[in-house]
């Protein structure tokens, strides 16, 4: 709890912290342990884990097609990192060729 406290806003409460990683354990997006009289709290998955449901998400509530959702992410990809669209394709053919 500390370490999130030294993080945190300084505007923010303990109380208000304290409440926020009880409800993310309660959801199971944080894992916790008792250390002496303390919680100890750490992420329950990696980022790119809780990117990757992210982007499930996303694409589980594309009404129809997720084909726009797709151009659009290609477009924001390759805005930002024009190489990550090779990145993509190897990764790609890479599935497609052990599946």
């Amino acid at each position: 709890m500390r370490s999130v406290l030294a993080e945190a806003d300084p505007a923010l409460a303990y109380t208000t912290i304290a409440t926020v990683l009880d409800r993310l354990h309660s959801k199971g997006r944080v894992l916790r342990e008792k250390s002496g009289g303390a919680w100890v709290y750490r992420a329950a998955r990696t980022r790119e884990a809780a990117l990757a449901g992210e982007v499930a998400r996303m694409m589980r509530r594309a009404e129809t097609s997720p084909e726009p959702l797709l151009v659009a992410f290609l477009d924001e990809v390759e805005a930002s990192d024009p190489t990550a669209l090779d990145q993509l394709e190897a990764l790609i053919r890479a599935r497609r060729q052990t599946s």
